[in-house]
């Protein structure tokens, strides 16, 4: 009898610890859902993140895995957020963040199992106290990223085939087949646990493992069938784009990249990190070396070959491709931080364990520096020279002579062609209603002479030079049109004082959209020889005579090479920005001799020097895609985007926005400043708007600027927005001096030379 009540109290002492184990995982699982919810940036959308969005926002399901393949990632996950948003209808990043958590929250209690059944309890309770503030797997699990779902399918995929070794079941197979699709499908890199652990598979050779095989050829066969047609179009793409990265690491850089993400996270100081990491390492190979004799783990070979292998064979792909980043690694969180923390927890002073809590600390106090990102520091050049023209650009292709002149576009993504290809250049002309062509200027004599061929078919209504003390970086930037038939023809009779006459005028639409161009054909003719040249404006005036776009440019052949009698057809297309609001618009035209500013303008027969050819109905731009709108008594506001572009006197900040009146608003009432030690600066538009209130408006756009920054060092500034003297967003940025380059996931902080 005393054996049996010592037996049912050691049962109930164990059922007893079982009980408080397992409410220290839930516990642990919901102080790392808090911990991700106060960490992350709520109304923020970063770089990828607004690539997610704009996809499962734009497209229907089966596009946007046809967008995906030329992208860089599979389908999985887009669908799962697209099935969120067609679930909650949401209008908010946070939302979106809190799926990824979601996604990323099972990791804790399947890494508890994946320790518990490797090491027992205590191992099991290790790795979810160390995943629990660890900064790394915080900083996956907050992005609107695959990142969150693939550190839970790691985990997931490696419990199962940890039991899948010592006990095979078809019920685990199964599930493991059906997680390595998932896996696959999710992220490409995934690839690389799943082909380690079919070398464990096939070297130890469990039961059943020829119908795991055989199970899992559906999934293979789907996903290479999706390589296969994803494969040119996404990653040949990314690898060119990646290859014009500068840092370029070796295999051993990307290794300790990583770990020293897993330490300190990628938010902290790059050195700061990169010394703590090479103690940490040090420290954990004197634990190597100094090993208990008891206690002798089950599978150590093969588990550090799982945990090993992949990030091993990842890194030595840099060798050969750019794909270096520390979160393609995020399918091996789990079973590296179980090796660790196994190694750790083997070693005579156990109290080293507690050693890496501290690393994370001082990772997590860098995360708010997430919120102050600034947009634009992958090709600050580019943005230095093309931001002006975010009032103009609309996402369609750009020829592009230089590779350094691309520009990434977050809306729609990559719509770069390269103008030597000709390939890539007949696809542009032919396909493309309208595109943007940017050449290197000093090279103008490779592509002068293309661009006025391309005229007997196209229109150019817009021309901007940039220079840059590089020359080879001086970029000319033109808008080509193609040429659209007449719809209509309207009789004129107008004369200049000088022979000029207008004819005829052929009306090709009379309905356009910001953004958009519109155009119309001329014919004119002379009855005496002109002996100056005239440039031809067109103007585009509302209905209270405010001035809102204007195109000049000379006619094709120039006026002092007409013929008396004959009748010139000549075509003209105008660029309506993105800031014109809906409404009724005046189109009209006039001459001034070419080389002059303007002024004075030729007047014509019977007085005056604009003449009116009509009238055009510019449309409301469509309803962009919405995710943080906010709304404040007649107006909405997307959230602004913010770039820093540097340059040699200094970093300068851009800020677009786009807002929407329900009642008549004059644009005065937006104020936009940037607010730091020194006080408050005004930012400036960069191109003139007219006065006074303009009517119910639909969607514009507006970009801001300010003068450079020529701090010396990193600043923590503020940028506000400010509708009528009230701040509607506050925002902070860091802005950087010229010679900082500063990258969220690569390079830390670290301060390189550009």
């Amino acid at each position: 009898m005393g054996g049996s009540f010592s037996t049912g109290l050691i049962v109930k002492t164990k059922r007893g610890r079982s009980l408080g184990v397992r409410i220290g995982v839930v516990l642990a699982t919901a102080a790392a859902f808090w911990v991700a919810l106060a960490l992350m940036p709520w109304d923020l959308a970063l770089f990828d993140e607004k690539h997610v969005l704009w996809q499962v926002s734009s497209y229907g399901w089966v596009e946007v895995a046809r967008n995906l393949m030329r992208d860089s990632h599979p389908p999985l996950y887009y669908w799962l957020v697209k099935g969120w948003r067609e679930i909650g209808g949401f209008d908010t990043p946070w939302a979106y963040r809190f799926f990824s958590v979601l996604l990323g929250l099972p990791t804790l209690p399947l890494a508890f199992q994946v320790g518990r059944q490797w090491g027992g309890h205590r191992l099991g309770l290790a790795l979810v106290a160390a995943l629990m503030l660890n900064p790394f797997f915080l900083f996956l699990l907050i992005l609107i990223r695959m990142y969150g779902l693939v550190v839970t399918l790691g985990a997931l995929l490696t419990f199962l085939w940890f039991r899948l070794l010592r006990r095979p079941t078809a019920a685990l197979r199964s599930a493991w087949v059906l997680t390595q699709g998932a896996l696959m499908f999710t992220h490409y890199y995934g690839l690389l646990l799943i082909g380690a652990q079919w070398l464990i598979l096939m070297i130890r050779r469990p039961r059943g493992w020829i119908e795991s095989a055989l199970a899992s050829l559906p999934f293979m066969a789907a996903f290479g069938g999706w390589f296969a047609q994803a494969y040119a179009g996404s990653l040949e793409h990314t690898v060119r784009q990646l290859s014009a990265i500068p840092v370029r690491p070796m295999p051993w850089a990307v290794l300790g990249h990583l770990w020293a993400n897993l330490l300190v996270g990628p938010l902290a100081d790059g050195r700061l990190a990169q010394a703590i990491a090479l103690a940490a390492g040090v420290l954990l190979g004197f634990g190597l070396l100094v090993p208990r004799r008891s206690g002798r783990l089950r599978g150590w070979g093969d588990w550090v070959a799982i945990a090993l292998l992949p990030p091993g064979v990842g890194a030595m792909l840099a060798l050969r491709w750019p794909f270096f980043a520390a979160r393609y690694f995020a399918m091996s969180v789990v079973p590296l931080l179980t090796l660790i923390a196994a190694i750790m927890l083997r070693a005579r002073w156990k109290w080293t364990f507690s050693l890496w809590v501290l690393p994370g600390l001082i990772g997590l106090t860098s995360f708010p520096v997430l919120t102050a990102i600034p947009l634009g520091l992958e090709n600050e050049e580019n943005e230095r020279m093309f931001k002006p023209l975010a009032a103009l650009v609309t996402s369609e292709p750009r020829l592009v002579q230089a590779r350094w002149h691309m520009l990434w576009d977050g809306r729609s993504g990559f719509l770069n062609y390269e103008w030597s290809d000709p390939l890539q250049r007949a696809q542009v002309i032919d396909r493309s209603p309208s595109f943007w062509f940017i050449g290197v200027t000093i090279y103008r004599a490779d592509w002068e002479g293309w661009l006025q061929s391309l005229q007997a078919t196209h229109l150019i209504d817009f021309q901007a030079e940039f220079p840059h003390p590089i020359p080879e970086y001086g970029a000319s930037v033109f808008h080509l049109v193609r040429k659209v038939p007449v719809v209509r023809w309207m009789g004129f009779g107008a004369r200049w004082t000088n022979g000029i006459e207008l004819r005829e005028v052929g009306w090709t639409q009379e309905a356009v959209e910001p953004g958009h161009s519109v155009q119309w054909s001329l014919r004119l003719s002379t009855d005496q020889q002109l002996d100056r040249r005239w440039t031809l404006f067109v103007h585009l005036v509302d209905e209270e005579g405010r001035l809102w776009a204007n195109w000049d440019a000379e006619p094709d052949p120039p006026t002092d090479r007409w013929v008396p009698g004959l009748v010139y057809e000549i075509g003209r297309s105008l660029l309506i920005p993105r800031f014109v609001p809906p409404g009724r618009y005046r189109v009209s035209i006039g001459w001034y001799e070419t080389g002059t500013l303007g002024f004075p303008r030729l007047p014509l027969v019977g007085g005056g020097d604009i003449l009116a050819l009509g009238w055009i109905e510019v449309r409301g731009a469509p309803e962009p895609v919405r995710w943080g709108t906010r709304s404040f008594g007649s107006i909405e506001l997307q959230p602004p985007e913010i770039w820093i572009a540097s340059a040699p006197d200094g970093a300068r900040v851009w800020v677009q926005i786009s807002w929407w009146a329900r009642e008549p608003t004059p644009f005065a009432v937006w104020d936009v400043a940037l607010i730091g030690p020194e006080g408050s600066r005004p930012l400036q538009r960069p191109y003139p708007v007219p006065e006074g209130a303009v009517p119910r408006s639909g969607w514009v756009t507006e970009v801001w600027t300010g003068p450079a920054h020529r701090g010396s060092r990193p600043a923590l500034q503020w940028v506000e927005i400010r509708y009528a003297g009230r701040v509607v967003v506050r925002r902070p940025v860091w802005i950087f001096p010229p010679y900082v380059s500063w990258s969220y996931d690569w390079l830390f902080r670290n301060r390189i030379a550009p």
